[in-house]
């Protein structure tokens, strides 16, 4: 009998699915477990946060505390505190105290800390024109600290550290990579949190001075000085300050 060798239909050596196309889906996977676990455990720091007890944030201060606690006293400092002092007297809910630090640093900008601790840089002092303005900058920050923000933010953050960091390890370009992305996604709940804390300094600015014409002048400034278009903005942390003034007049229309 003649042998007849049978033509082979498959290969054992040769694979039926292309690796990158594997790899693809694996990192699509990963990402979305991410995304979810993210979104979802983010629910629970919103839950979480506005019960903390003042206790807690004040052990969380300290290591933002000490990083200022060489900042000299000026008049610009003095300037500061006096007009804090003026919103939080009409603040309609207080947290605990609240202190404003002056930071020598060409960057127009200021930022809420933990522990009722406001950063202001003298670049943004530069260019405030009135205590309005002023008190509009300080007013936003006192908004953050009303709703929350800087808390929320920071225990996002934690989140998102500690998923990365038990799928792929901390030190991993992966983590570095699905972490941009994941923050990308957060930016926007951000500018969410940047408005709404414009709304809350319009309120301050009305208790206070029974006007709150100096949130559109600082934003102009800021709105003339702006290079960046609003498709640069899609992925900031702070809409563009057209969309700004564009929702501080609509408030103001409210009133």
């Amino acid at each position: 009998m003649k042998y007849v060798p049978k033509e082979l239909k498959t290969n054992i050596n040769v694979t039926k699915t292309s690796p990158p196309k594997e790899l693809f889906i694996l990192l699509g996977g990963v990402l979305a477990f991410l995304i979810i676990g993210y979104v979802v455990l983010g629910f629970a720091v919103d839950f979480v946060v506005p019960r903390l007890p003042s206790s807690v944030e004040q052990t969380l201060s300290r290591p933002f505390e000490r990083n200022f606690a060489d900042a000299k006293e000026n008049k610009k400092s003095e300037q500061l505190e006096k007009v804090l002092q003026k919103l939080v007297d009409v603040m309609p809910e207080k947290r605990g105290t609240y202190k404003v630090y002056l930071v020598e640093h060409k960057q127009v900008n200021a930022m809420a800390l933990p522990g009722g601790n406001i950063v202001v840089f003298s670049g943004l002092m530069d260019e405030v024109g009135s205590e309005q303005e002023l008190a509009f900058v300080l007013g936003h920050e006192l908004g953050h600290f009303a709703n929350r923000d800087h808390l929320k933010g920071l225990g996002r953050g934690l989140l998102l550290y500690s998923l990365l960091s038990l799928l792929v390890g901390p030190d991993s370009s992966l983590a570095e990579i699905m972490g941009g992305t994941l923050v990308g996604i957060q930016m926007k709940y951000s500018q969410r949190q940047e408005i709404a804390a414009d709304t809350y300094a319009l309120d301050l600015l009305d208790r206070q001075y029974e006007q709150v014409s100096g949130a559109i002048e600082f934003m102009e400034k800021l709105s003339i000085k702006e290079k960046k278009g609003h498709f640069a903005y899609y992925f900031s942390t702070h809409p563009h300050p057209e969309t700004r003034i564009t929702n501080i007049k609509n408030e103001i229309r409210k009133r």
